[in-house]
């Protein structure tokens, strides 16, 4: 069974009408927080080591929720230390957004879905003002809706493993009529090829 599948079968990948962080309206939804209960997650994981292997940095960041999972296997796979930000204050306790030491040290950013780029870009505003340098980002799979531009514009560079125009291209079949409809039209409409 290939990743798009799985997505689909497990209820990662739903398909109707949802609000995404961004605010725009999407006829799918990757919910991703769940990956880590299945063995693909195995593979993503293989798979991001394989990306960063070209990639210096000292430390990897995940944005909660969804990049904590994969940063904490990525991180420990590669003998690498290991943080997490919060997209907002919790109100008690030190009412920190980021749970890290990263002053001085080149840091990649881990999440699990990339829409428009914002997540990644607060995330790496906090560890800069932190002290910290970004120049690597990090997520399972990129809606291709704006982010590697709008990050690249901070000197960024978004990596991914899985494109969501091959996913869902590969699920379509599977797909029923009216459905089928709705996906290339936000295909055509609001995803870079």
């Amino acid at each position: 069974m290939d990743f798009a599948e799985s997505l689909l079968q497990r209820k990662l990948l739903l398909i109707g009408n949802f609000i995404l962080t961004s605010g725009k309206t999407s006829p799918y939804y990757l919910d991703l927080r769940r990956l880590p209960n299945y063995p693909e997650f195995f593979t993503v994981v293989d798979k991001a080591i394989e990306e960063l292997r070209n990639v210096k940095f000292d430390m990897i960041i995940g944005i909660a929720t969804g990049g904590i999972p994969l940063a904490s296997f990525v991180a420990c796979k590669l003998g690498k230390p290991m943080g997490y930000v919060r997209l907002e204050k919790k109100g008690y306790g030190t009412d920190k957004l980021l749970e890290a030491d990263v002053k001085d040290k080149e840091i990649v950013i881990v999440d699990d879905v990339a829409t428009t780029g914002g997540s990644i870009e607060r995330s790496a505003e906090e560890i800069i003002r932190n002290g910290g340098k970004v120049s690597h980002a990090l997520v399972i799979v990129d809606r291709k809706e704006g982010a590697k531009e709008r990050l690249e514009k901070m000197g960024i560079t978004l990596h991914y493993l899985y494109s969501i125009h091959d996913i869902l291209k590969s699920i379509l079949p599977k797909l029923n009529d009216n459905e089928r409809k709705m996906i290339e039209e936000y295909l055509v409409k609001n995803v870079e090829g």
